[in-house]
């Protein structure tokens, strides 16, 4: 009886640890989707800490290059943390500028998933640019 009794509490347990891990998936989705996630965000960091870069060099014209204001060892990504693409930086008229970054995912309004820190870095799944201008605050 007690070997019978062990066997339907074995079962029971591992049927109560795979409905916890279907509802784990099921809510925060496959790890692949979250890697997704976790690589966009860290996109939305990079740009933000370039915008900050390119602005904090007030009166001074805009680099013609990122790389070669920021060469290689300097403490700011300039290269996609998957594909290791840089990420496009064009100067513009004046003080404006534009940042692009391909995206895995879109930036989610209102649900708990992933969200830009401010709605200005939000975005859509693919290529997205960023129009900038150096003459005014970075956006957060």
């Amino acid at each position: 009886m007690s070997s019978r009794r062990d066997l339907v509490l074995a079962g029971s347990a591992a049927v109560v640890v795979v409905a916890v891990l279907a509802l784990g998936f099921h809510l925060l989705g496959p790890p692949r989707d979250q890697r997704a996630i976790s690589a966009d965000e860290r996109r939305v960091s990079d740009l933000r800490t370039i915008a900050q870069q390119v602005n904090a060099r007030q009166g001074t014209p805009l680099p013609a290059t990122l790389e070669k204001e920021w060469p290689r060892g300097y403490p700011i990504h300039l290269n996609d943390p998957v594909t290791n693409v840089p990420y496009e930086y064009h100067p513009k008229a004046g003080t404006a500028y534009e940042l692009c970054a391909t995206f895995e995912t879109a930036s989610a309004e209102g649900d708990a998933e992933y969200q830009p820190p401010s709605p200005f870095w939000h975005h859509t799944k693919g290529r997205r640019c960023f129009e900038l201008d150096a003459g005014k605050p970075a956006p957060w």
